[in-house]
């Protein structure tokens, strides 16, 4: 199946442009038949001086037979959806072919396109039109566009351009109309097309923003009423999508999907499909950008006209185009459907080691910008406003709710992904299992404080901060007996909190990791966690956690720290690590490290590196 859809997706394919009087088509207007049979119907072209009708061959390279199995008979895969979709089968004369009603085809750049009736693209090719041909097609408002193989397009095997002769094509063109594998249609000439075809697929941290970015063409949307009609904000150049209504994202090994939930008929739910065109499961990008969309629960969709860049960072023009494209464009947040979190999850790779470990240290770089700059805001900033209203009493009472608000930081927004500034709004969750709330900050236009509406809300994932260096004296030189350490709060702007025996309330966020062996501090060296790994690769240091966190969706810390913690994570063959909500990790001293792992909130262990 994967590979059936991989050959559906195929479109690009060798293409030539010529005139209806070509001889391959069995005659010429003068009447000097190569075929008589197949003569096209002269036209007054040297009376007049009318241009000859312009013809496009779409000559595919692989051919898909599908066998019914009542019958016996044989379709062709790619010609049937055609002959499905307008196309006919030419049995007659070429001339006598009819209009194929909401297909057009056009250029952009040196590439021709024959597109559908829902706007996809059926055929791609990269071909140079003559002024000549293309006067012809402005002329007529169309062109003649045959599809099929063999058609006299590609030289064959054994064969060179010399030797390859107008005879042969024409037996060729025979062969594919005598064995019902031509097809055609008059389809509109569009012209030049000016909008982008090409999707653009960004990892978390692109234009700042903290989830996978997919950048569709705006043409998807048009059938449908347009982006706003799904709730799609215009950007701008302000990083504020919003929360897309009556759209979801279907994510599987090898596509992408938007659909609209609630309608059953599978050929309207679809808004906007895309296509890996790499091998299922393996570790392209295609592979890490799922992962990370799996990890944040959805995706930030951007839509427009203009091409997008595909890769940031290259060339400060290329930067420059990007930003003003996004401001141009239309976005929103959208979430993914639950069956693709279960398919998904089911088939995660297991850890991968040593120079395959580029997916994580890619998204730590990524990050490494943005937390310099989030450095900067938060030390910059003395203090910040939360706004609890007085419904939350209803979940969770303001005594037991105020000990907890600095263990929240305004990283991102729970609702847009989006940076907070100096204000946030606290939302509650609950009550969830064993009597949880789970507290979570939000723009209060995006989430005005409040408990969770009946129908219910779905967040963005919580962002993690990490940093790394070694336990010694306060203000000394590193050591050969200093411990190498991780500080890691996973779990920025939302805390899960559970009753507890006094009628108060305890911080339950990292119940998962105490649950895998991570212990609160003692004078005792930390136990080792078996559920845990560390590994270096490039420079970068990495903290694995291969045991169930239920609810927590980031399981790989990763962070390029000084050389010398390196060393002694070597030295030691592994590392102390201290999972803790109370301090944001990005902000601490090296002196503030020992308190990290003296703290009876934090929960800490000794994560062995793993072998090379």
């Amino acid at each position: 199946m994967a590979l059936m859809g991989k050959f559906a997706n195929a479109r690009e394919m060798p293409c030539r442009a010529t005139f209806l009087n070509d001889p391959v088509f069995g005659g010429t207007l003068d009447g000097s038949a190569v075929n008589a049979d197949y003569v096209a119907a002269p036209d007054k072209q040297g009376a007049t001086g009318i241009e000859t009708p312009p013809v496009l061959l779409f000559e595919p390279r692989q051919l898909l037979g599908i066998q019914d199995t009542r019958t016996g008979t044989v379709h062709e895969l790619r010609t049937e959806t055609l002959v499905t979709g307008g196309f006919q089968r030419l049995t007659g004369p070429v001339w006598a072919l009819s209009p194929a009603e909401g297909w057009n085809v056009g250029r952009a750049a040196d590439t021709v396109k024959l597109r559908d009736p829902d706007g996809d693209v059926a055929a791609e090719s990269s071909l140079t039109l003559d002024p000549a041909w293309v006067s012809a097609a402005a002329s007529y408002g169309y062109v003649m566009v045959l599809h099929g193989s063999p058609l006299g397009v590609r030289v064959p095997p054994g064969k060179t351009e010399r030797t390859y002769t107008l005879a042969d094509r024409a037996m060729e063109f025979r062969h594919a109309r005598n064995n019902g594998l031509l097809v055609g249609a008059l389809v509109t000439w569009a012209g030049t097309f000016t909008e982008t075809f090409n999707w653009v697929l960004f990892p978390p941290g692109v234009f700042g923003i903290p989830v996978p970015v997919a950048y569709v063409p705006l043409w998807h949307f048009a059938p449908h009423g347009g982006p706003e009609e799904f709730g799609f904000a215009r950007l701008n150049k302000r990083i504020e999508a919003p929360l897309a209504d009556g759209l979801i994202a279907n994510l599987t090994l090898s596509d992408l999907d938007l659909v609209r939930p609630d309608e059953t008929d599978p050929g309207l739910a679809l808004i906007a499909g895309y296509r890996d065109h790499g091998e299922p499961g393996d570790n392209g990008f295609f592979s890490k950008w799922r992962q990370a969309v799996l990890a944040c629960g959805g995706l930030v969709v951007m839509t427009g006209n203009k091409a997008m860049p595909s890769v940031l960072g290259s060339s400060v023009e290329q930067d420059k185009l990007a930003w003003e494209v996004m401001g141009e464009s239309w976005g929103a947040r959208v979430i993914l459907s639950e069956d693709s979190k279960v398919d998904l999850l089911s088939s995660q790779p297991a850890p991968r080691q040593g120079d395959q470990r580029r997916d994580v240290i890619t998204q730590a770089e990524q990050q490494a910008e943005y937390t310099n700059i989030l450095k900067d805001k938060l030390r910059g900033q003395e203090s910040f406003t939360i706004y609890a209203s007085n419904d939350l009493e209803a979940l969770i009472d303001r005594t037991g709710l105020a000990p907890w608000l600095t263990n929240l930081w305004p990283i991102t927004c729970q609702t847009c992904g989006e940076p907070l500034g100096t204000k946030a709004d606290i939302s509650a969750d609950g009550p969830l299992e064993q009597g949880k709330v789970l507290i979570s900050m939000h723009h209060s236009s995006c989430r005005p404080s409040s408990i969770t509406p009946s129908e219910g809300v779905k967040m963005t994932c919580p962002t993690h901060s990490v940093v790394a260096g070694y336990l010694s004296r306060r203000g000394g030189k590193p050591r050969q007996d200093d411990i190498p350490v991780m500080v890691i709060n996973p779990s920025c702007e939302q805390l899960a909190l559970a009753p507890n025996a006094s009628g108060g309330w305890r911080n339950a966020t990292l119940e998962a990791f105490a649950a895998l062996g991570f212990v609160q501090p003692t004078r005792d060296f930390p136990p080792t966690i078996t559920e845990a790994e560390a590994e270096i690769s490039e420079d970068y240091l990495i903290v694995t956690v291969t045991g169930y966190l239920p609810d927590m969706p980031d399981q790989e810390f990763a962070i390029k720290p000084p050389e010398h913690v390196l060393d002694q994570v070597r030295r030691l063959n592994g590392l102390a690590v201290s999972f803790m909500t109370k301090s944001l990790p990005t902000l601490l001293a090296p002196d503030d490290l020992p308190d990290a792992f003296s703290d009876d909130e934090a929960r800490i262990g000794w994560v062995p590196l793993m072998p090379v």
